[in-house]
């Protein structure tokens, strides 16, 4: 995942919950959002999402 842009991540993420895909699918992408959030300023406290929370689709 590691090669897949941070906007690209963050629009499959908002995708796949709006369609109610697999949930392992889904936790796969808020742990890969999460991981990057921890070691990028792009993801900080400005952000909407924050490790103890999941992203919202609004």
């Amino acid at each position: 995942m590691l090669s897949i842009p941070d906007d690209f991540l963050m629009d499959s993420y908002k995708k796949a919950v709006a369609l109610n895909l697999c949930p392992q699918f889904i936790k796969l992408l808020e742990n890969e959002i999460r991981r990057r959030s921890m070691h990028s300023p792009k993801y900080g406290k400005k952000s909407a999402y924050h490790e103890n929370e999941s992203p919202s689709i609004h």
